[in-house]
């Protein structure tokens, strides 16, 4: 085979493999809905559509060179021929063997047609000879041929069909439909390259704006010119009336007036001339900007829709996973989709994927409960699980998942985050039933008695929370009546733009998501009360936690005198914080700029967006805020005190150095300035410390045995315990490319020992300390 065969089929098994997934996909939702039985025309359409998906799938891999699907697809075509053509009805024994078949054709798909332990040849043998006992008809009921929907001449059209053919530019392989015409097939970095210029372009739309409003202050000030000018008109005609009536011998002596004069009537017309010239300007340049602005939305909404998605692609995999989940845990349930018309962003669909599995894995773990126990409670043998998607006002998607079982017990999840040590006995007892239930997003809160491979880690609904909140939205639970939960995520309908609340603070513009504004509403100073060290605000009967925005994003102290104080009451879920801001300029649709490396993660910052002006305006995180005005609210512990400049120091430090020398200078100088510190040798021992015992802080070398500090670093961020541990990398380790990877991986300082000044660590020290107490 020559260089350029090679290339091409690389290239078709590339294509084959993304094609594949989509036929599987399909056959999966196929095979469950088989499963379920229903009318003999409804399991006709199953089977066709099942049968002309095996069928492509067999005659693609034929031609991608997969002879292990090619040979399984063959076999299990026959199956759905025989069923198409006699009538026969599968029992319900033979499907589990089907799903094991398109699982070990799934698996051959994922490894690329590479080495796949449970694809051995007597794997696949043993599978042929279980799949040929099937389309022998052993076990098999027979139905009336007639039944089907469509002639068995169909099946022959399928099968008579022209393969696909790659396309020599891109790559891609067209979709075989009735229209071939009406598509086309672009490579998606191409696609999003387009998009994102579209989306540029809203900048555009709103410098035209800018500049039609600077045009119409223009004229106001012309305007306002005119009216000083007619004020000054009974002074001017009495000046020309004195020098008309002036003696003759003065006249020489007035021709400076008289010239003065004249100028000023010329000035007057020719001020004239330009304020009409202006309001022209600016009546054409508001045509332009509205004109500009309907094209550049219409191009924004056409270009959206480019990259948007159907609900379905992001549901058409949880059929398959509900049946399987179901039948491993002797479980009985009907998955009921709606919304799968509902159209979202691809980038969004691609990260929304995980968190929806876990949602509905966690539903058949913890809420649905057994037949028998559902029956011994009054409810029918099999639940009820609904997956829901809506489109809301203001462009947000709303996904609900809902289930008909036990639903979630406030009081358990209470003693599971005391077990954990997330919550202290007294701050459970002052939980309400509904913020119990939000701590089932915490970190290692499970409710489950045991581990398993699906839930049991008090992972999974963090990860849920942690993922939805990346993507600009939140997530809330509740329990149903009268049983069972329901979650639902809210998150904006494409990531690259959204509608945000512009406020003032310190005289810097931020950006809040409106999705998660409640209301902005303007109150009395006098109204905050502090109750139990907490400054609060009674918001229609319910007590509010009261912050202010520049506190919180520690900024200069600014002590605003405006009374009443301008107040937005933002909300994520069952939290809720009434935030101080200067000024609410107002809201707009702005376009999402996502943080690069290194700023991948700042606290309280979302991202940004840039103004018209080239200003760029950040983009808050209320996650983060909510999060920070819990902590902030409560007055900060007393803290030791270091010698130099009265700041304190962290109270408990961890110090990983492998150098006896080393380790010895440093705790000398941590210890000195009134730090307690415990000191280990290399990395391991510094997680095992970590994870079993409380620090305010880490100091560690990069450079020791088992576990380096750049490693080191990446396991504390990934931890969702200690993720926001300050960790400071002292190294003699100080190329440029080394610092870059200490900031990468997350460290909070980067200090070289060849540069080593004690005031360096411990003004690091100082500063990260003071950081995380107030956050």
């Amino acid at each position: 085979m020559n260089e350029r065969d090679a290339e091409f089929l690389q290239r078709l098994r590339a294509v084959f493999l993304t094609e594949a997934r989509d036929h599987l996909l399909a056959i999966g939702t196929g095979l469950v809905a088989l499963e379920k039985g229903g009318s003999p025309v409804e399991r006709g359409q199953h089977v066709e559509a099942v049968f002309r998906h095996t069928h492509s799938l067999k005659g693609a891999a034929r031609a991608a060179g997969f002879p292990r699907i090619e040979k399984l697809c063959q076999t299990l075509e026959e199956i759905f021929a025989l069923c198409k053509r006699r009538g026969r009805v599968l029992p319900a024994g033979n499907f589990d063997v089907l799903h094991r078949a398109f699982d070990m054709v799934s698996a051959d798909v994922d490894a690329g047609g590479g080495t796949v332990p449970n694809l051995s040849p007597d794997a696949i043998a043993a599978m042929l000879t279980q799949l040929e006992a099937i389309a022998r008809g052993e076990a098999a009921v027979e139905c009336e041929p007639e039944s089907l929907h469509e002639p068995e001449s169909s099946a022959e059209e399928a099968v008579d069909q022209p393969p696909a053919v790659p396309d020599a530019d891109t790559g891609a392989v067209p979709v075989l439909v009735r229209e071939v015409t009406s598509t086309v097939r672009v490579q998606t970095p191409r696609l999003d390259r387009v998009l994102l210029a579209a989306e540029e372009l809203l900048t555009v739309k709103q410098a035209g704006a800018e500049r039609t409003e600077e045009l119409r202050l223009l004229e106001l000030r012309f305007g306002l010119w005119s009216k000083h000018w007619l004020a000054a008109q009974p002074a001017l005609r009495r000046l020309r009336s004195l020098v008309a009536t002036s003696d003759p011998g003065t006249r020489i002596e007035l021709e400076s007036v008289t010239r003065a004069l004249e100028f000023l009537e010329w000035n007057y017309g020719h001020q004239r001339s330009l304020e009409g010239d202006v309001r022209a300007i600016a009546r054409s340049a508001a045509r332009d900007s509205h004109f500009a602005g309907k094209q550049i939305d219409e191009l924004l909404d056409d270009s959206k829709t480019l990259r948007m998605l159907p609900f379905s692609a992001l549901s058409e995999a949880l059929p398959k996973l509900v049946r399987d989940l179901a039948r491993d845990q002797d479980k009985q349930v009907d998955l009921q989709i709606s919304g799968e018309d509902v159209q979202l962003d691809k980038r969004m669909v691609e990260l929304l994927r995980d968190p929806l599995v876990h949602l509905v894995r966690n539903a058949l773990d913890h809420g649905v409960e057994l037949p028998a126990k559902r029956q011994a409670a009054g409810k029918p043998p099999r639940a009820t699980l609904q997956v829901q998607a809506r489109l809301l006002h203001g462009n947000q998607i709303s996904i609900e998942i809902a289930d008909d079982g036990a639903g979630l017990d406030p009081q358990r999840l209470r003693k599971a985050a005391l077990r954990s040590g997330v919550l202290g006995e007294d701050a459970a007892r002052e939980l309400n039933d509904a913020q119990a239930l939000e701590l089932a997003f915490r970190s290692d809160v499970s409710t489950s008695p045991i581990i398993t491979e699906i839930s049991g880690r008090g992972l999974g609904l963090a990860i849920v929370r942690e993922q939805v909140e990346r993507l600009g939205g939140r997530v809330e639970v509740e329990n149903r009546e009268p049983c069972g939960a329901r979650f639902r995520i809210l998150l904006p309908q494409s990531m690259a733009m959204l509608r945000g609340l512009f406020v003032e603070a310190c005289n810097q513009v931020f950006v809040l998501p409106s999705a998660h504004v409640e209301r902005v509403i303007q109150v009395p100073r006098a109204s905050s009360k502090t109750v139990g060290q907490r400054e609060t605000l009674t918001i229609d009967g319910q007590v509010v936690a009261l912050a202010r925005l520049h506190q919180l994003l520690e900024m200069p102290a600014f002590q605003s005198a405006a009374d009443p104080m301008t107040v937005v009451l933002l909300g994520a879920g069952h939290q809720r914080v009434a935030l101080v801001v200067d000024e609410v300029l107002h809201e707009g649709e702005v376009l999402v700029k996502r943080l690069r490396r290194p700023l991948v993660r700042v606290r309280n910052i979302a991202g940004a967006t840039v103004l018209a002006s080239g200003k760029p305006v950040p983009i808050l995180n209320v996650a983060d805020l909510l999060k920070s005005a819990r902590h902030t609210a409560v007055q900060a512990p007393v803290r030791p005190e270091a010698k130099e400049g009265g700041r304190p120091l962290a109270q408990r430090v961890l110090l990983a150095e492998d150098s006896i020398t080393s380790r010895l200078l440093l705790k000398g100088i941590l210890e000195s300035a009134g730090c307690k510190v415990r000191a280990v040798a290399d990395g391991i021992e510094a997680f095992t410390a970590l994870r079993s015992e409380s620090f305010d802080l880490l100091v560690s070398d990069i450079e020791m045995p088992r576990l380096n500090g750049f490693d080191l670093t990446l396991r504390i961020r990934a931890d969702h315990k200690l993720a926001d541990l300050p960790v400071v990398l002292v190294t003699a380790l100080s190329r440029r490319e080394d610092r870059e990877r200490g900031i990468d991986v997350g460290a909070n300082a980067y200090i070289a020992k060849g540069s080593f000044d004690q005031r360096e660590l411990l003004e690091a020290v100082r500063r990260l300390a003071g950081a995380r107490e107030s956050s």
